[in-house]
């Protein structure tokens, strides 16, 4: 009985100690980021964004999800084009392969691509769909699904708090694992998009 006790102890302590750990990121300032904007192929990093509410929603072309997630992250997008919030959506394949993609499914948020998974290791961006949220103040206030992602949100972002939202675990994927895979489709992605 003693051990069971003791066994559940462990768990219970694991178990805070991982969701503290989880915690530690937001209120903090977010690693540099490296990648391009898809229509004028400028280099983004956080000095750009100062003052504002920044979502940076990772996505694949391959990722069922995030297709699904488009009409939603364009309508918030539409929503708030007069306010100080930048709408990202980063994907890693090749430009050819999103340039097709955006003729198919179009995306009124800023598209860029990743300087080879740069941003996606940086920001732990491997649980896709999954928006990365820095708020006014510069500041990391979490990652969601963006079906979590709603008014309520934005404006509290918009208000320098940390919104009361259900975070995306962060230990999902091994993020080694997760490239590779991320790349081996990629490989598939571009015969099935450009015949290469």
């Amino acid at each position: 009985m003693k051990f069971i006790f003791a066994a559940i102890l462990t768990i219970i302590s694991f178990t805070a100690l991982a969701a503290q750990s989880k915690s530690e990121i937001i209120g903090k300032e977010p690693n540099k980021i490296e990648f391009t904007f898809f229509t004028d192929g400028k280099s983004a990093s956080w000095e750009n964004f100062k003052g504002k509410v920044v979502l940076i929603d990772f996505w694949a072309s391959w990722c069922a999800p995030c297709i699904q997630a488009i009409p939603h992250m364009n309508e918030l997008s539409e929503k708030y084009k007069n306010k100080d919030v930048v709408f990202i959506s980063l994907n890693y394949e090749p430009k050819e392969l999103v340039e097709k993609f955006l003729q198919k499914y179009p995306m009124k948020t800023k598209v860029a691509i990743d300087n080879d998974f740069h941003t996606f290791r940086a920001l732990n961006g491997w649980a896709i769909p999954n928006i990365f949220m820095v708020n006014k103040e510069g500041k990391i206030a979490g990652r969601i699904h963006p079906n979590k992602l709603n008014e309520e949100v934005i404006d509290d972002l918009l208000a320098g708090k940390i919104p009361d939202v259900e975070q995306t675990k962060e230990d999902l994927y091994e993020p080694g694992g997760a490239e590779k895979y991320f790349r081996k489709v990629n490989e598939d992605q571009i015969k099935k998009w450009l015949g290469k």
